[in-house]
Order: structure tokens, then C-alpha cells, then sequence
């Protein structure tokens, strides 16, 4: 009993047993002093061991609850538009990967917008073309005008224009009315040096001669208003294709943003517009806006489906969440370390991997108590990367809850019983090991509370300790070395 457990180890290295030996040498009896002798090779391969330590004893919470999906990292996935399924491509359980095409809806309404972009992409090329033959026309006029300016002769001005780039035809009735009063100028400027010549010799009256200065210059002012006014009508025929180009822009942005709340992608609408996949006419791709794992599928080929309608939910499992049921008497120690901003940890357990501890972290408590159950609902994050735990599974926690008490602390499973008594086996030396009796006190996890028989900083055996218990309990057998 307690004279036992207060043997200290110089005194159990001292003890001789009947035949004269230490009796910690002894083979046959040194189990009656609780020592057990392991080869080092087995001890290496068989037992795990731990550190006996000093820490913070914790308020222990027992609570049960339910795992459930992450709210937050949940999505339904509802169809942009109306339509009927023509085929599914993911299925209930499936992993699926942002963006993969869970499933394809022929759908009227996406059908009429790709119309619609088809037609407003059409008009927008013709309006680039009109500005580009305007663009040539313009440049070809200017060009005309040039030649006529630096050439007083018209009929090099209409051979200048006939070596233009552009069709006579594309220049119109500018090209014959600058040509037409090039000449009318030229002729007028002939009239006017012949009449100038002829006045010092008098073969020509000063009359004439007025008469001729007179045509010249209205000639000359018919001519620049002409020019002007080409000048005028290429600003604003530019102005006109430029402007028609913008208006058919804006109208194609606007229906391609129609496109775009449909879900479809850039290049997908730009094969719309070069009828590169006629087939896709009309059948709206839904898909997966995260990665995650198809929860919920309520589709099906055939079906009619509006844009109200759930197609599949997507929950992400690598985080879940943990509903759990508090009383209401365990509520102000929780709130008390949740309102010093605290982290509170959590243990998890289901009955399909009762060995499994999955540690979490208490997060929330609810802002109501059940009136039937007299309870509060906490929430515990959980991490789930290997994908264990199943929404839906039930679940027993323990909630820790630190205080300010110092305890010794050794591993639960390193505690055995016989006869009422608990004890372990502490590492001694070399390969020997020493059964030391202890009084275990409150449970804290995986780790129980050693209020004596332990001293902190100790080695003892944490697994395969059945094999040292079996050995030391000889002792039940009466044998002996003198036997």
C-alpha cells in the first residue's frame, strides 16, 4: 500500500532476494519488486513511450452533435435561363473542379441572344467596312486635290486621279465636279493671260480684257468654294462611318454582355460570331463555379428546368462544420473564454472511426436556447482533408476549456488497473523497467491527471504495456526464486 509506493528507487536497487542476490538481478523474482527486464532490441521495436508532463488542467465540455457542411464553401447551381436538359455530366458524389460542365440545357433564350449577337457582330462589320472605303475615298479626294493644287492643268489633275488606287466610280460626282471646275479655271486663266497680252498691242479692248479679269475671278471663287465644300463633306461622311462604327459596337458589347450572363466566355462568344461551332447553337453549358463535391444532383436528361430551379449543390469537405447541443449551465464558462477572444479546441469522435480524434476549434454559439431542450447551439470548425467525416455523421465532443490549474500530466492509455489500483511503467535504467503505482485524478483529453506516484520529465510506456503487466503480475502465482 502506501509504505509501498513511497520505496524510493535507491532502496528497491538495494534489496537482495532469498537466494543472496540484488534482486533486481534476479530473474526469477525482481516482478515482486515491479521491475520488468526488456531487451533493448524489443523494448525498440514493441513499446512507444512518452514524457510524463506538467501543463494546464482544462475544463472538460461533453457535448454531442451532428457534422454538417461548411454554410460558407456551399453553392446551389441554378441554370442561367430556362430550358430542357440534353445532358448530364456530373453525378452525386462526384469531385468536380471550378469550371466543369455539370450538365447542357437547350435553352430559346440563349438561342435568340446568339441570334441577337450574330446580327449586331454582322452590322458592326459591315459599318467597319463602310469606314474603311470611306477612310480610301477620303484619302483619294485629298490626294486629287493636291495635284490640282500644284497642277494648273486639268487634264493631268483627271490623270492624276485616274492613277488613283481607288475606282474612278468609288470617287462619285466630287472627282467630276473638281475636274469640271479645275478646267472651267483653267480656261478662265487662259482667257484672262490672252486678253492681258493683247491689251499694250490694242487687239483687244480694255473692255475684253475687264470682262476677262472679271471671269477669272469668279472662276477662281467658284473653285475654292467647291474645295471647301468637299473638304466639308469629307469631315462629315467621316463622321458618319466613324459614328456608325461606335453605335454597332456598343450595340454588339451590349448583347455580348447579354452572352456573358448566360455564362458563356470570350472565346465561346467569339465562335459564336464566326459560326465556328453551329452545333452549340442554343445549348447553354452549366457550369461549376468552385471545386468541391456534387452534395445534391436533382437533374436528369429530359427534363424541363427554369432558372429557378436547383441543379446540383457543390460542398466543399475539406472544412465542415459541427453542430452541438451546449446547456444551458455550461454556457458561461464557454462565452467567458470566446469573449477574451480565446481559442477554444474541440476533440471530435464518430462511432465509424472511434480511434480517431479530429481536432477542431469552437467558433460560435448560438444567440437563442432551445425552449424544449434547454440547450444552445455551439458551432466547432473542423478541418476534414482526408475526407473522413461524412455530413450527416453524429458526433461526441469534448470541449477544453483551459483554467489556470497546474496538474501533472501522462498519456490515458500509459494508466492500468489491477485489483482497484492504477498504475504504469516507468523507464528505470538501461533495459529496466519499474511498475510505479499512482493516483489518478481528472481525465483531460488523451491525457489523464497524476495527482501522485509520477514525477514530470519521466519516461514511461505508452504502448505494448500489457507485455510488463503480465510479467509483474506473477506475483499473483506465489512464485519465487527459493521456490
Amino acid at each position: 500500500g502506501e509504505a509501498e509506493r513511497e520505496v524510493t528507487l535507491a532502496e528497491i536497487e538495494s534489496r537482495k532476494c532469498e537466494c543472496g542476490v540484488r534482486q533486481i538481478d534476479c530473474d526469477e523474482c525482481r516482478y515482486e519488486l515491479g521491475v520488468v527486464k526488456m531487451q533493448p532490441s524489443v523494448s525498440q521495436a514493441l513499446v512507444s513511450t512518452a514524457k510524463v508532463q506538467q501543463g494546464d488542467l482544462t475544463q472538460v465540455l461533453r457535448v454531442t452533435g451532428e457534422v454538417q457542411l461548411d454554410r460558407t464553401r456551399v453553392v446551389e447551381i441554378l441554370p442561367a435561363a430556362p430550358g430542357r436538359v440534353t445532358s448530364i455530366r456530373a453525378r452525386l458524389g462526384q469531385q468536380v473542379k471550378q469550371g466543369d460542365v455539370l450538365a447542357v440545357i437547350h435553352s430559346s433564350e440563349l438561342g435568340e441572344a446568339e441570334a441577337a449577337y450574330l446580327e449586331a457582330w454582322t452590322a458592326l462589320e459591315i459599318a467597319a467596312k463602310e469606314q474603311e472605303r470611306q477612310v480610301t475615298v477620303n484619302a483619294a479626294l485629298e490626294k486629287l486635290l493636291e495635284r490640282l493644287a500644284r497642277t494648273p492643268d486639268a487634264s493631268q489633275g483627271s490623270a492624276a486621279a485616274g492613277d488613283s488606287v481607288v475606282p474612278a466610280e468609288l470617287l462619285g460626282e466630287w472627282r467630276s465636279k473638281l475636274i469640271g471646275a479645275a478646267a472651267s479655271l483653267q480656261k478662265a486663266r487662259s482667257v484672262h493671260e490672252r486678253e492681258k497680252a493683247l491689251l499694250p498691242k490694242q487687239a483687244s479692248s480694255q473692255a475684253e480684257y475687264e470682262e476677262a479679269q472679271r471671269e477669272l475671278r469668279t472662276t477662281q471663287a467658284d473653285y475654292a468654294a467647291l474645295v471647301e465644300e468637299v473638304h466639308l463633306n469629307l469631315q462629315l461622311a467621316r463622321l458618319r462611318a466613324d459614328n456608325a462604327v461606335r453605335q454597332a459596337e456598343a450595340k454588339c458589347n451590349a448583347v455580348a454582355q447579354r452572352l456573358r450572363l448566360f455564362g458563356l466566355d470570350a472565346e465561346t462568344i467569339t465562335s459564336v460570331a464566326h459560326l465556328k461551332e453551329n452545333g452549340r447553337f442554343a445549348s447553354l453549358e452549366v457550369k461549376a463555379p468552385r471545386s468541391g463535391t456534387v452534395t445534391v444532383q436533382d437533374a436528369s436528361q429530359g427534363r424541363f428546368v427554369d432558372a429557378t430551379h436547383s441543379l446540383f449543390t457543390i460542398g466543399d469537405l475539406s472544412n465542415l462544420w459541427v453542430w452541438c447541443d451546449l446547456y444551458e449551465r455550461d454556457l458561461a464558462a464557454l462565452h467567458g473564454h470566446l469573449g477574451q477572444g480565446k481559442n477554444v479546441k474541440a476533440n471530435v469522435r464518430v462511432l465509424a472511426f472511434r480511434e480517431t480524434v479530429f481536432s477542431g476549434v469552437v467558433d460560435l454559439v448560438g444567440s437563442a436556447v432551445d425552449e424544449h431542450t434547454r440547450t444552445v447551439k455551439v458551432r466547432v470548425q473542423l478541418a476534414n482533408a482526408e475526407g473522413m467525416l461524412k455530413p450527416g455523421m453524429f458526433a461526441n465532443v469534448e470541449i477544453e476549456l483551459p483554467t489556470d490549474q497546474r496538474a501533472v500530466l501522462a498519456p490515458r492509455q500509459a494508466i492500468l488497473t489491477d485489483a482497484g489500483k492504477a498504475f504504469a511503467f516507468q523507464h528505470w535504467k538501461d533495459d529496466l523497467w519499474l511498475r510505479r503505482d499512482v493516483v489518478v485524478g481528472r481525465t483531460q483529453g488523451d491525457h489523464v491527471e497524476i495527482v501522485r506516484g509520477l514525477e514530470p520529465g519521466v519516461t514511461i510506456a505508452t504502448k505494448a504495456v500489457f507485455m510488463f503487466k503480465s510479467d509483474v503480475l506473477r506475483a499473483k502465482m506465489g512464485a519465487g526464486c527459493a521456490d
